[in-house]
């Protein structure tokens, strides 16, 4: 059973009009979200929450390569006003992995089912990462998830920014460091010991780092915990439940 649940202001289209209008006046290109979620566990609330994926790396003769990754982050909602919410802390709420692909992708299917997956069209539907790799596997997993016109349940992988760059491994590392710096921190590892543990041990393109700082990486350009003022009002309204 899950731990994830969605909270809507009860009048949902009025509020983000009056947002939206706010952001208008005030010339604010981005609005706070008339939903969030709740963890029923913890009591935390959170603005967004996301996915992301590290693919094993090659094996070789020297060795058998490291194992591939899955964590989910959350944007936190903080729980009295006052923080800009453009300037959400982040928190890594699960984390697992594996060296084999097939048992990573059932990794991936087990916790979105236990943070939220389906409260929303959006919530955890596309997993950051290389979407280039295993794409054979994904396709025979898809295959099966979607058996029965289920097309939502695919698991669908979007590459971070700057995936691709000659830099993109130093770029989500700093990008990653830039929010765990003393005194300025945005992201919280909470219980969670394997990423912690390979920033240690920092080997060069380690999945776990390569997939939580790519995520970290595209959620500091990308704010995907907020709306766009330029979206339309009444899709943003259509969009707030799942189907």
């Amino acid at each position: 059973m899950g731990r994830i649940v969605l909270v809507v202001h009860p009048y949902p289209f009025e509020i983000f009009q009056s947002r939206l209008d706010e952001s208008i006046i005030t010339g604010q290109p981005m609005i706070e979200r008339p939903f969030y979620f709740e963890n029923t566990i913890t009591g935390q609330l959170y603005y967004n929450i996301m996915g992301c994926v590290g693919w094993p790396t090659e094996v070789s003769d020297r060795d058998e390569g490291m194992p591939g990754y899955v964590g989910i982050v959350g944007a936190i909602k903080p729980k009295t006003e006052g923080k800009p919410v453009q300037d959400a802390a982040f928190q890594l709420l699960a984390e697992r992995e594996n060296k084999d692909v097939p048992s990573l992708l059932d990794m991936i299917i087990e916790i979105r089912e236990e943070y939220g997956f389906g409260l929303h069209p959006d919530l955890l539907q596309a997993w950051f990462g290389d979407y280039e790799r295993f794409t054979t596997v994904l396709a025979l997993k898809n295959e099966r998830l979607m058996a029965g016109g289920k097309e939502r349940d695919a698991i669908l992988i979007r590459p971070p920014i700057d995936f691709g760059s000659p830099k993109t491994f130093d770029n989500y590392v700093r990008s990653l460091q830039s929010v765990i710096v003393p005194g300025k921190v945005r992201f919280y590892f909470g219980g969670c010991d394997i990423l912690r543990n390979k920033l240690r041990e920092f080997k060069r393109d380690c999945p776990a780092v390569m997939a939580v700082g790519g995520l970290i990486h595209s959620l500091l350009f990308e704010t995907l915990w907020m709306d766009s003022t330029k979206e339309n009002v009444f899709t943003v309204e259509e969009n707030i439940f799942a189907e």
